[in-house]
């Protein structure tokens, strides 16, 4: 297989999942696996787990939304202009497109939830910010870090916190698991297609 093909395979990947589960919550309001995920999870809730999932839960887009701002200018600031942009402008289409699809498909929540939320629930807004921001920090960053553990650590816990945040949605029983992870398949396309276009094309950046 060419090169080129082979870098475009995971934006394919990641469209075609998010596609499938597109068209399932769309026709049929999701999968039987979400109601099952759902109650194993209430099953499964505690006292100190709860404590730490509902301070994420509470805070979590303040704070996507406050290192989302803090890169952005952290990049503008270290004269990568057109990084800070890259970065900015698919954070914010992200959140558009977010919130488009849950127009169109128009999912409930779940009933018993651990803290409040509103609105639809296809696909996780959080999920969708959390994969393109982390995954883009690696993209700027990873070649910068010239310290091969420290550049594994950073690469390691922003993986991490992708994982955390969309578990977070699931266990507070705000989002159901298809919900997420259509959120991490699209976030995932949108950063990868983006990246393929400027490593191509890099003179636009």
């Amino acid at each position: 297989m060419h090169k080129k093909n082979r870098e475009f395979i995971i934006p394919f990947i990641c469209l075609s999942v998010f596609l499938i589960l597109f068209l399932a919550n769309f026709f049929s309001n999701g999968f039987r696996f979400d109601s099952f995920v759902s109650e194993k999870i209430i099953s499964f809730q505690s006292g100190n787990l709860n404590t730490l999932f509902v301070f994420a839960g509470h805070y979590a887009r303040i704070i996507l939304i406050g290192l989302s701002v803090f890169f952005v200018s952290l990049l503008y600031l270290q004269k990568r202009k057109k990084e800070s942009l890259v970065l900015a402008i698919s954070l914010v289409f992200g959140l558009v497109l977010e919130q488009v699809i849950k127009f169109f498909v128009q999912k409930e929540r779940p009933l018993i939830q651990l803290v409040s939320e509103t609105g639809y629930s296809f696909p996780s807004g959080h999920a969708i910010s959390s994969v393109i921001l982390f995954t883009f920090l690696i993209y700027f960053y990873n070649d910068k870090i010239e310290n091969s553990f420290f550049k594994y650590v950073f690469i390691f816990a922003s993986i991490i916190l992708i994982i955390f945040i969309g578990f977070s949605r699931i266990y507070l029983n705000v989002h159901w698991l298809s919900d997420v992870v259509g959120g991490y398949a699209l976030g995932l396309f949108i950063a990868f297609s983006v990246m393929r276009f400027f490593d191509y094309y890099p003179k636009y950046l």
